[in-house]
């Protein structure tokens, strides 16, 4: 068995603890065994940690240390350039201990793609370790071809077991929150000036559809709703487990113009057509196919949103073949199962050369 120590800066959110449950399993069927270290859980977490967990006050020392007691053959990096340790762990892990180093993340900086010196140190990075993975295929741009060989994908996902909504049950469900439209749209997640909210909301404005519905599910985190009052909106606050998935499968559309991420497959898992604006990168953007599960309008372009949302609405035969593509995108390249074989490739390049450590 080969001894794997996955490195997780900061704390562990709530979404990342089924996808480690699911990965140490995985990756334990095949002859990797996993360990976790990081700050700790984040509060509140609803789910059972099943994997190896090492909680402990990340150092250089402590990391190190961990390494070399435990007998771990792979280190895989997931950690933010924000913590000073980055780099010093790399000379002590790699450059003293000997062992194996895998990083994961997006390539670089995707708020930032052009900022020189981090896209330095992240090309310094991709040049030290033995392999890299990617959240999605479309990010390989942002390693240098010399490295590609070693490069592998794990399409950033969810372990979702959601069941799907009872027949019958949309109504119910809607009206437990007082919710009267027939149409409806939903965006859930923390609410942030870059995902461009007031877009969305002076679609709303431009519809003037009294059976049209803005369904708003999170945390204000920057306060981008605070003076929003107006009609039809329903801004609900953050909902959590299945009644989160309940709620998403009783609406029509998904939208968010901006920062796409992890909630796209979360709505294409509840058969949501999902609709944004052009001009953010971002690895999860993979899964929108436009034309077929989703629609893709000029940033900015306040009209284009509101056409397309409405065509939506109105069109329940297009809505429907978007919502079965929806849900066949995600059960396909958005399954967990993909986001684990990428992983067990990378794993498996970066010690299949693997000579007897020095300890």
């Amino acid at each position: 068995m080969i001894r794997v120590l996955l490195l997780h800066g900061g704390h562990v959110p709530h979404y990342r603890v089924p996808v480690y449950n699911q990965l140490s399993r995985y990756l334990g069927q095949r002859s990797f065994a996993l360990t976790v270290m990081t700050e700790g859980i984040e509060p509140g977490n609803p789910t059972l940690v099943e994997f190896d967990l090492a909680p402990m006050h990340l150092t250089v020392g402590n990391i190190a240390r961990m390494v070399r007691r435990g007998g771990f053959d792979v280190l895989i990096m997931f950690v933010n350039m924000r913590h000073r340790y980055l780099f010093p762990v790399y000379l002590a892990v790699k450059g003293i201990l000997r062992r194996k180093i895998v990083w994961w993340g997006q390539g670089r900086d995707l708020a930032r793609p052009d900022a020189r010196l981090k896209n330095a140190a992240y090309a310094t990075e991709h040049a030290l370790c033995d392999a890299i993975i990617l959240y999605a295929e479309h990010l390989k741009r942002y390693v240098a071809p010399r490295f590609h060989h070693k490069t592998f994908i794990a399409n950033n996902t969810l372990a979702l077991t959601y069941p799907g909504l009872a027949s019958g049950s949309k109504g119910m469900v809607l009206g437990s929150y007082n919710i009267r439209t027939p149409k409806n749209i939903i965006c859930m997640g923390r609410f942030q000036k870059r995902k461009r909210i007031d877009q969305l909301v002076a679609a709303m404005e431009l519809m003037n559809r009294p059976d049209v519905g803005l369904i708003l599910v999170g945390p204000d985190t920057e306060r981008v709703l605070e003076d929003l009052h107006a009609s039809n909106i329903y801004r609900l606050g953050p909902i959590y487990g299945d009644e989160r998935f309940d709620l998403l499968s009783a609406a029509d559309v998904y939208c968010l113009p901006g920062a796409v991420g992890l909630s796209i497959v979360d709505a294409f898992h509840c058969g949501l057509p999902f609709v944004t604006e052009e001009g953010d990168e971002s690895a999860e953007i993979a899964y929108l196919k436009h034309g077929k599960n989703g629609l893709v309008v000029p940033r900015g372009d306040v009209r284009a949103l509101a056409k397309s949302l409405l065509l939506l609405l109105d069109d329940e035969e297009l809505r429907g073949r978007f919502s079965e593509a929806a849900r066949q995108e995600v059960s396909v390249n958005a399954s967990i199962e993909r986001l684990c074989e990428g992983f067990v490739e990378a794993l498996r390049h970066a010690t299949r050369r693997a000579g007897q450590r020095t300890l």
